[in-house]
């Protein structure tokens, strides 16, 4: 189980790690929002249209055989999106600065989410552990929650 813990874990790691970062937010897939470091008047909306974003993308790339669909990217002149499919319910999108780095976003993102989903309600602090640890015990890691929408 994912709890707000988790989420500020993953965004306090991301903030420390890479520069640029300038939101975080966690979302149901069904468009409710869960964590969110924004604006606050703006949480409501942005939650569904990342969880519309994600699931464009899911849609598109099942159209195209792309299987197992673990983020979508939209970037522009101001900045990027990275919306990732954290588990079957929630979906994480990272806000950036034009200049960050997506390959190295990509892989600490890959490494919390993995922390995130492996971690039991005992477990809110382990966020950033490896994906060894999610794999073991089972937890659906983004590949697999490419059907969550």
């Amino acid at each position: 189980m994912i709890v707000r813990q988790h989420a500020l874990g993953v965004a306090a790691t991301l903030r420390s790690e890479i520069p640029g970062i300038r939101r975080v937010l966690v979302a149901r897939t069904d468009g409710l929002p869960f964590y969110d470091d924004g604006d606050p008047a703006l949480h409501d909306s942005s939650a569904a249209v990342v969880a519309t974003v994600l699931g464009i993308a899911q849609q598109s790339g099942m159209a195209f055989g792309l299987e197992g669909l673990e983020m979508t990217t939209v970037r522009g002149p101001a900045g990027s999106m990275v919306v990732y499919a954290v588990d079957d319910h929630h979906l994480l999108a990272v806000v950036t600065e034009p200049k960050v780095n997506l390959v190295l976003l990509d892989r600490v993102v890959l490494r919390l989410i993995a922390g995130m989903v492996g971690a039991g309600p005992q477990g809110a602090g382990s966020v950033g552990a490896g994906t060894q640890r999610a794999e073991t015990q089972g937890a659906v890691l983004p590949r697999q929650a490419a059907h969550a929408l």
